[in-house]
């Protein structure tokens, strides 16, 4: 039965193999077909050439005259399609609207228009009836039966192939690469010569190289256009109907010559673009350079105008009721109050910062970019007034704008997400992109950023050479370069490692240490957040929820929201039953808790939030000490579950008979699982100090009310530690 599987299974190989030679060998022949019919013409050309038929003609000189019309009005042409359609390519490419499509459409019709007919709609605006013809004929010139004629009947047709080209082209280039020239204090011109036109240079050649060959091929809107001078084209024509073939053929073969030379030439572009494409991809796989180990030294002799660290001692100042500490530059180095709208999604924020990090922490899409992007100059609020570094950067209201310093002129740097290191420039070339060619301090600003970022010896690298977390301090040195007083941080170490984010935090503080920036970090992670801010700033819905201090506001969240954002998973339901006497009592389903003196009355319903670290797991046996031990909750085991370096605990709490009990989480590290011998035992205490209890307020937009508080509590959740 094997055997036979086996011969079965042989049989059907060999059936699609032979189908796969049957489908090979048909295609072979068809492709023979196609070459054949192509070049069966060329291959019988030469023979059929009399050689002093094309002496004549060449001695005459008609020939002569005709080839250089053809190269003159072809280059003329083509050049003129690239002066207007590599603009028009570009809007294109950054447009999308309606207006866009309908350019793009009348942009196609003449690919799809009948040459003649092109030629007959020119005849009818520059001929001499023609609006425009009348014009021109009223200064002693013509269009018609003149090297003009020619030339605007070919950039009538080849007008498309620049554009389409142009459009695709620019397409590739990475918007972000763009927007960050612009924060690094280039126009929009100076960005489109120095970023764009280069990434998109090849593809566009090969559009121009497309387009004049079209043009010296053009034949029918010319010879309705212009006549005389005898195009290549329109000469060829003139042989084959005055003198017939025979006098045709010669003519023919030069055209062939030509656009073989012309094929020739766009192959040669093609293939530097693909070298180019190759030589990045070999680049990329010669591996990243090795990362050198970090150190918090920051070196000395910084230029002129950048600000150092303050001195020890100095005198704190107050940004919004926190401590930070003084600098040269003013106590505000942002003041800012936006108001932004767009489809659907509304920002409204106000928020000040001086000399220190400010996380900008929230779910995505909570608007924590779009406030950075309105910072940058990147985007445009529909009202309120943005000021860095004591400069009015925007001013709108009620829809006038009084002022707007677009992005290039904002003492601002800024760090994408990804890094968008321009990938044409190397390391030296990309980190002073923003310092012009004149500035003498150039190789010692480059020297000091190297240093400070620890990219040295790394200068003549491309950022495909570069790890992750080089081409980040890449981008960080770069955004350094322009000397900021704000520093905008998108999310720019999200993608990396842990050991790796942690480093950059390290650079990150340094350097805001060493520089004395404001610093906007954009996180969705908390630990990150923490990690690195001065100021945590909790925004949702286009909204700041609350601002402090990271441990104020993980330990005294304002609201519900912020709570749920910053992880407090022990948040449980209930309703103020007394206060006073330096205590809250919270009636929380089946237990009572005991909480620090708040402003919630009798009645209010809250949540008790408790942080995991602030619970506290009582080893078997161990005596009570009050007040420390001001809230001790009983419960039982219901379920283990182990999570590589920790085992999760579920228990059954609650004190009240008439209650359903509540399920609380218990999360603690394997090895205090194992010393504490959990395993031998199911019932356990846990204790809560009335500080580690925090209340907020309980309302219908956290979706949850009274009528099911007894449900709620029953589902709550507490994480603890052990004592």
């Amino acid at each position: 039965m094997q055997a036979a599987r086996h011969k079965r299974t042989g049989a059907a190989g060999a059936s699609r193999a032979g189908g796969k030679i049957r489908l090979e060998a048909v295609f072979g022949f068809l492709t023979a077909v196609l070459l054949v019919f192509v070049l069966l013409p060329i291959a019988l050309l030469l023979p059929e050439i009399a050689s002093e038929e094309l002496r004549t003609q060449l001695a005459e000189g008609r020939l002569i005259r005709a080839i250089g019309v053809s190269l003159a009005s072809a280059s003329a042409a083509t050049l003129l399609a690239a002066g207007f359609g590599i603009p028009a390519g570009y809007l294109l490419a950054h447009r999308n609207s309606r207006a866009s499509w309908v350019f793009r459409a009348v942009i196609l019709l003449p690919t799809v228009l009948p040459p003649v007919a092109a030629g007959v709609l020119l005849l009818n605006v520059y001929g001499p009836a023609g609006p425009i013809g009348v014009l021109v004929s009223a200064s002693g010139w013509s269009l018609v039966n003149a090297f003009g004629g020619v030339v605007l009947a070919q950039l009538f047709v080849t007008i498309p192939f620049v554009v389409l080209t142009a459009e695709a082209s620019f397409r590739t280039v990475d918007p972000r690469l763009e927007e960050a020239s612009e924060t690094l204090g280039q126009s929009r011109g100076r960005t489109f010569f120095r970023i764009a036109l280069p990434l998109a240079g090849y593809g566009i050649l090969a559009g121009i190289a497309l387009a004049w060959m079209r043009a010296l091929g053009e034949f029918g809107a010319t010879v309705v256009m212009a006549y005389h001078p005898h195009s290549l084209p329109v000469f060829l024509w003139v042989a084959l109907t005055g003198e017939g073939i025979r006098s045709a053929l010669p003519v023919a073969l030069v055209t062939l010559l030509i656009a073989i030379l012309a094929l020739l030439l766009a192959q040669s572009l093609a293939r530097a673009g693909l070298a180019r494409r190759r030589r990045q991809e070999a680049v990329e796989l010669r591996g990243p350079a090795r990362e050198v180990a970090a150190t918090d030294s920051v070196p000395g002799g910084y230029p002129a105008g950048r600000a150092t660290a303050p001195a020890p001692g100095e005198s704190p100042i107050e940004v919004d009721g926190e401590s930070a500490a003084k600098s040269s530059h003013p106590a505000r180095l942002l003041e800012m109050h936006a108001k932004y709208g767009i489809e659907g999604f509304e920002l409204d924020i106000s928020l000040e910062a001086g000399p220190e990090v400010v996380s900008l922490f929230g779910p995505s899409g909570a608007g924590k970019s779009t406030l950075l992007r309105l910072v940058a100059g990147l985007a445009r609020p529909d009202a309120g007034k943005i000021v860095l570094g004591g400069t009015t950067c925007l001013e709108r209201s009620a829809g006038e704008t009084v002022r707007d310093v677009p992005a290039s002129g904002r003492p601002i740097g800024m760090v994408f997400q990804q890094p968008a290191l321009f990938p044409h420039l190397d390391v030296a070339r990309n980190v002073l992109y923003g310092v012009p060619v004149n500035d003498p301090g150039r190789a010692e600003l480059l020297a000091e950023l190297l240093a400070t970022t620890r990219l040295d010896g790394l200068e003549r690298r491309l950022p495909g050479e570069l790890s992750g977390g080089q081409q980040q301090r890449v981008a960080v040195a770069r955004a350094l370069a322009r000397r900021p007083r704000v520093l905008l941080l998108d999310e720019p170490f999200s993608s990396l490692d842990f050991n790796m984010r942690e480093r950059l935090h390290r650079d990150v503080r340094r350097i805001q240490r060493a520089y004395g920036l404001c610093v906007l970090y954009v996180t969705h992670d908390l630990t990150d957040a923490c990690s690195l801010a001065d100021r945590l700033a909790v925004i949702s819905d286009g909204r700041l929820l609350q601002v402090g201090p990271p441990l104020m506001v993980l330990r005294k969240p304002a609201t519900y929201d912020v709570a749920r954002f910053v992880a407090v998973r022990n948040m449980i339901p209930g309703v103020v039953r007394a206060s006073g006497e330096g205590q809250t009592l919270v009636r929380c389903g089946g237990l009572s808790l005991s909480a620090e003196v708040s402003t919630f009355a009798p009645g209010d319903a809250v949540y008790a939030c408790i942080r995991p670290e602030d619970v506290v797991m009582l080893k078997p046996g161990r005596p009570l000490l009050p007040p420390a031990d001001q809230n001790v909750l009983s419960g039982v085991i219901v379920a283990e579950r182990l999570r590589g370096p920790t085992c999760s605990l579920v228990l059954q709490v609650g004190s009240d008979p008439q209650a359903p009990p509540a399920e609380l989480e218990v999360e603690l590290p394997v090895r205090s699982y194992e010393s504490l011998g959990v395993q031998r035992s199911q019932e356990w205490r846990v204790s809560l100090r009335r500080s580690a209890i925090h209340l907020v307020a309980r309302s219908d937009s956290s979706g949850r009310g009274d009528a099911a508080l007894g449900a709620s509590a029953s589902r709550g959740a507490l994480e603890v530690r052990i004592l």
